[in-house]
């Protein structure tokens, strides 16, 4: 179930891509995956969560983020 924060305020589209952790643990063996994660913030206590929505970082103004689904800016 996707967390509140992580739904396209736009189109309501899920955005999270998965407890970090968890998404390295299906790729790696599990003391690379806790070290990978922890890279990430992640801890038992703070389960950060991949976001799907794409970073855009324009040279001259701030970033922003844009939803993969309906491509509208700023979805969360």
């Amino acid at each position: 179930m996707a967390y509140a924060s992580y739904a396209c305020k736009f189109c309501s589209a899920n955005l999270d891509g998965g407890d970090i952790f968890e998404v390295f643990l299906k790729k790696m063996e599990r003391e690379k995956a806790l070290k990978s994660a922890k890279v990430y913030g992640w801890s038992e206590t703070n389960k950060i969560h991949f976001n799907k929505a794409i970073i855009v970082q324009p040279d001259r103004d701030e970033q922003y983020l844009i939803c993969p689904y309906c491509k509208n800016k700023d979805p969360l």
